[in-house]
């Protein structure tokens, strides 16, 4: 089942389902903040029916659509006639409902977490980073002995000479076994989530953006010191979080509890009451992901109207 639209009445919302029956496709309507969504059951359907909606916001007081209010009746009608009537609660899953997709079925966030785990034991959770952190994090810099060393007036001159992938590569160092257990929880949880239903290029392409803005957020607050996909990770959160609001038909949506969780731990991290986070890459990508998940669905549909 998926909702394919929304209507501003109940009355024109009932018209249109009555209209959906008479064609031979099945549908409901459920209230939902002022506004009454269409859910369709087959999704063999789905293009016919969003297509019949479009025509049907074009002039819902066309006379098709009135003489279906009492055609459909008599279809239902005849149906209570030649079969039982159906069960008080018809299988129907919640927009809200959450069902975990298999992590082997998604090998892009299967492959996240096993890099994360590959880089911790390398590097002793952050411990000895001397034999990763030329290649994984945005400084500090080795010199010709391989020492390594700082350079406070460096900024991002390493980047700009070619080593771009520094932007990224932080978000595979973690720092003790909770930071490490807690990233990977989440990827685990909503990782899959997201490329299960958008696929694992889009989600590559999603994963780089963030870590990008994030980690050079980061970087500009407190300098080179820092590691962790958590940055990742609330963007995935925000994503999804602002993507079942606007869209519930796309079908992602988050496990339960996780607005609580997520946003007690950003405030509590906020507040200094959990020390040595990288609160700047949190917050950029809990905002970056909101907009990447609110932002086109409103788009598509205002160009839809």
């Amino acid at each position: 089942m998926r909702c394919i639209g929304t209507l501003e009445s109940e009355r024109a919302a009932k018209r249109f389902r009555d209209y959906l029956l008479t064609t031979d496709v099945t549908a409901r309507v459920e209230a939902d903040d002022g506004q009454w969504n269409i859910w369709v059951f087959n999704e063999d359907q789905l293009d016919r029916a969003r297509d019949e909606l479009q025509a049907f916001r074009q002039d819902p007081e066309a006379q098709q659509y009135r003489d279906a209010v009492q055609k459909a009746e008599s279809l239902r009608e005849a149906a209570r006639h030649v079969a039982p009537p159906p069960p008080p609660a018809p299988e129907f899953e919640s927009p809200y409902a959450w069902d975990r997709p298999r992590l082997q079925d998604c090998p892009l966030t299967l492959g996240l977490i096993a890099v994360c785990i590959i880089v911790a034991v390398a590097s002793q959770l952050g411990q000895q980073i001397e034999p990763v952190v030329s290649t994984l994090s945005i400084a500090p810099l080795f010199d010709r002995a391989g020492k390594m060393y700082w350079h406070p007036n460096l900024g991002l001159q390493a980047i700009l000479h070619g080593e771009a992938w520094r932007l990224v590569t932080p978000i595979f160092l973690h720092f003790g076994i909770l930071h490490i257990l807690f990233n990977m929880m989440w990827l685990r949880e909503l990782g899959t989530m997201i490329e299960f239903r958008r696929g694992w290029l889009w989600m590559a392409a999603f994963v780089v953006l963030v870590a990008c803005l994030s980690n050079y957020g980061q970087y500009l607050e407190n300098g080179p010191v820092f590691g962790g996909m958590s940055g990742v990770v609330y963007a995935m959160f925000g994503y999804i979080w602002m993507r079942q609001k606007a869209d519930p038909g796309e079908g992602v949506r988050l496990p339960p509890n996780t607005e609580f969780w997520m946003l007690g731990w950003f405030v509590l991290c906020l507040l200094d009451i959990i020390p040595n986070v990288a609160n700047t890459a949190h917050g950029v990508g809990l905002v970056v992901g909101m907009i990447v998940g609110f932002v086109p669905v409103r788009l598509r549909n205002w160009l839809a109207r």
